[in-house]
């Protein structure tokens, strides 16, 4: 069941960014905003480069069979699913997958591009996911309140306000196991997941850079860190709409749970409580750094776009000052890893070239 979670998450991880790129106008066109920026992209890639559409649409076969291979391999058989664990197999068929997608991309004049990408792009996006995954992992919610459709509700509300903030990873590693076992005396508990995955993994991280790729994307080639707090009416409806079904399905899930189930749920509870707290400050200074360290802030960048790695090397550290300033049995109670944002690093890097 894990296994699979992880893997419909990082499918719909995966293909934000293409719808993204398809949908109509956005709210508060950021485009003027992009074009201001487009100069540090063309010092970079050498030359005037082939625009996407241009492409062949049978290019995009190598990018689909990543998605395919998230979304399949795990759930196929036993074989398929006991070799998509390990980490080097996806790397092994992401690098596959994305050479043959590089070859492509090369021979259509695109080299100055998917270096471009790379290193402005999938770089920073690697170490700014780092940096909200690692961080977060620090913090540790703990306790255990009655399993209600009202608290239920109120985690994912929480969740979804959090994810835009320290990101939709960071809010899902902080609330995900606190859910769980507070659900942990009841039986019918798969759509409070599912709900958890569209509300906090997802939607939650519509309102900065921070929450979700595909902004982050957009910010990294200058659209302001603040334009996306215009999404806030569409992450509203969609927040509402869900959170009523949620409800009302979870109502109706309670309902079903046996009496002595309920009554475990309702004897076996603990105070809610924070340890790692100081991680909220470090958290803070991710989105600092990332809303300041910018060419807007540090004219500098555009002459030279290689000192905007500040911000990274700023993110880095922070990492470091949250390693050096957590107990070290928070992240252990966490079953702290750092197994997903491998898994992330991974199979993007066979992908960058579409993202």
């Amino acid at each position: 069941m894990k296994q699979k979670i992880t893997s419909v998450f990082l499918a719909i991880l995966l293909t934000l960014p293409a719808s993204m790129l398809l949908a109509d106008e956005p709210v508060g066109n950021p485009q003027s905003t992009v074009q201001d920026s487009s100069h540090i992209q063309e010092a970079n890639s050498g030359h005037h480069e082939v625009e996407g559409e241009d492409l062949p649409y049978w290019t995009v076969i190598p990018f689909a069979l990543i998605l395919l291979s998230i979304a399949l391999l795990p759930i196929v058989s036993h074989t398929t699913s006991h070799w998509w664990e390990s980490n080097t197999n996806k790397l092994i068929l992401s690098l596959i997958l994305g050479a043959i997608s590089f070859v492509i991309l090369v021979l259509h004049g695109w080299f100055g591009k998917i270096v471009h990408t790379l290193v402005f792009e999938y770089v920073p996006f690697i170490i700014l996911l780092g940096s909200l995954f690692y961080i977060s992992g620090g913090i540790r919610l703990k306790g255990d309140i009655e399993a209600t459709p009202l608290n239920n509700t109120i985690f994912l509300i929480i969740g979804t306000f959090l994810a835009s903030f320290i990101g939709t990873t960071g809010a899902s590693m902080l609330l995900i196991r606190p859910i769980l076992k507070t659900n942990s005396e009841r039986k019918h508990v798969v759509h409070t997941v599912v709900f958890f995955i569209f509300l906090v993994s997802n939607i939650g991280g519509s309102l900065t850079p921070l929450g979700d790729p595909p902004l982050f994307l957009g910010y990294l080639i200058g659209v302001p860190f603040t334009w996306t707090f215009k999404l806030l009416p569409e992450l509203i409806v969609a927040g509402i709409l869900l959170l009523i079904l949620y409800f009302i399905w979870d109502s109706i899930a309670y309902k079903k749970e046996t009496a002595k189930d309920l009554k475990k749920d309702h004897t076996h509870k603990e105070k809610i409580s924070l340890e790692g707290q100081v991680n909220f400050i470090w958290l803070l200074g991710v989105v600092l750094s990332v809303a300041y360290l910018n060419q807007n802030y540090i004219p500098a960048i555009h002459e030279n776009p290689y000192i905007a790695f500040i911000r990274e090397a700023v993110l880095i550290g922070l990492i470091f000052v949250s390693k050096f300033t957590t107990k070290g049995h928070v992240r252990e109670h966490n079953k702290f890893t750092l197994h997903p944002i491998q898994e992330v690093a991974y199979l993007f890097i066979g992908s960058y070239n579409f993202v």
